[in-house]
């Protein structure tokens, strides 16, 4: 397959995934967005729009195509140029940057596919990056081995809710044993956090609502049963209906500020090092 390269001018992400590309003989054509591929690439970037990710600092390179797929950043583009679409769901477009790579999720992808996935990250990792991964709970077998491997330099676990509300939050079925599994093994790796968004749910009666104090604290309840201690870093985030994905959550308010540190003290009974973010 023949692969375009929307590069920037001293990228060292780019030059990696051309490196890449060169050790596996694939054919590609550069495109440097600050140089002779500038018109070329706002062209591109007008008819692609909604597929490519601009962020508060623009928007990030490399971006690869083979005139069907789209794949932006290092991580996505080169577990695309290694297996094609077998890795969708492990990789999207980070945020961070220098030696760091993120929008790598243990939990998004297929875990028969562990093999490609752990192929990514020794690339990367042997490149000189420094990841951060993520998970939701699943996929523990594919966390134990990342661990046993050293692939992570930070790990962020989002636990997403209490047991009962774990299936909706996550969108489809879960093991809480698997959640479990994680938990304990997260707080193995030397630099982790636990993180919870203060999210919606819909409840029995199809009334939508924040989860309550005392869902957090359950919350909280499920990271001491899966980690075997009161004292992980634990983080609560609050919810933005602004830029939430489903219409129905966008048009609820805040949560209110009286109510906030009722969700850390419900919190600290079984994580004491609670806190809660920009506050």
């Amino acid at each position: 397959m023949q692969i375009t390269i929307y590069t920037a001018t001293g990228c060292t992400r780019c030059k990696i995934v051309k490196r890449f590309m060169e050790e596996r003989d694939i054919t590609y054509v550069e495109k440097d967005m600050k140089a002779e591929g500038k018109e070329e690439f706002q062209s591109f970037y007008k008819a692609n729009r909604s597929a490519i990710f601009r962020g508060s600092d623009g928007i990030e390179f490399p971006i690869i195509t083979d005139g069907e797929n789209i794949c932006q950043g290092i991580g996505a583009s080169i577990a695309y140029l290694h297996s094609g679409n077998k890795l969708d769901g492990f990789f999207t477009v980070g945020i961070l940057h220098k030696e760091w790579v993120d929008g790598i999720h243990v939990s998004g992808g297929n875990p028969e596919n562990v093999e490609e996935f752990l192929a990514v990250l020794r690339y990367l990792k042997g490149n000189n990056m420094k990841l951060q991964l993520d998970t939701n709970g699943g996929n523990s077998l594919i966390l134990r081995q990342v661990l046993k491997e050293n692939l992570a330099d930070m790990f962020i676990m989002n636990i997403l809710g209490p047991k009962q509300l774990y299936c909706q939050l996550a969108g489809g079925d879960v093991d809480i044993d698997d959640i479990k599994a994680s938990l304990a093994i997260v707080s193995n790796f030397p630099k982790f956090k636990i993180e919870t968004v203060i999210a919606p749910v819909t409840r029995e009666d199809g009334t939508i609502s924040y989860l309550t104090p005392e869902e957090i604290g359950e919350t909280a309840r499920l990271i001491e049963e899966g980690t075997g201690t009161k004292k992980n870093p634990y983080l609560l985030k609050l919810f933005n209906p602004k830029a939430a994905e489903e219409p129905k959550f966008r048009s609820l308010d805040p949560l209110p500020n009286k109510l906030i540190f009722t969700y850390r003290t419900k919190a600290r009974s079984y994580q004491v090092f609670t806190e809660i973010d920009n506050i």
